[in-house]
């Protein structure tokens, strides 16, 4: 195995963990995607004999990146006209994960007909 494929291998175990992170931090999933990607770029540079901890070091780029982005970001942004949410990220749950129906398929006295699919 190639130095280059085992390094790439090591960073992609991680991914998952930097990607949640950054979400986290950031609140946007394409941003948190770019500061991914930003940090495979310093992973890819790095010496790899001198990193002890490939996911320590990783975390901390992506901290860093983060807080950059956001320092960034507010020097931007002059006024923001609403509350701050995160945006939604889309995850899928099989089918029988989800909730069954109360009341026996009948809507819920908590969810309005409009929302309701049969």
């Amino acid at each position: 195995m190639s130095a280059v494929t085992k390094s790439a291998e090591e960073f992609e175990s991680h991914r998952p963990r930097l990607f949640g992170l950054a979400y986290r931090m950031l609140g946007s999933a394409a941003e948190a995607e770019d500061v991914v990607q930003d940090a495979y770029l310093r992973w890819s540079g790095a010496d790899p004999d001198r990193v002890e901890r490939p996911g320590a070091w990783l975390a901390t780029v992506v901290t860093r990146l983060c807080l950059n982005r956001l320092t960034s970001a507010r020097a931007r942004r002059e006024e923001y006209p609403g509350p701050w949410l995160p945006e939604p990220l889309v995850t899928t749950t099989p089918r029988s994960a989800r909730r069954s129906r109360p009341s026996g398929g009948r809507p819920s006295p908590w969810r309005c007909w409009c929302c309701w699919s049969g």
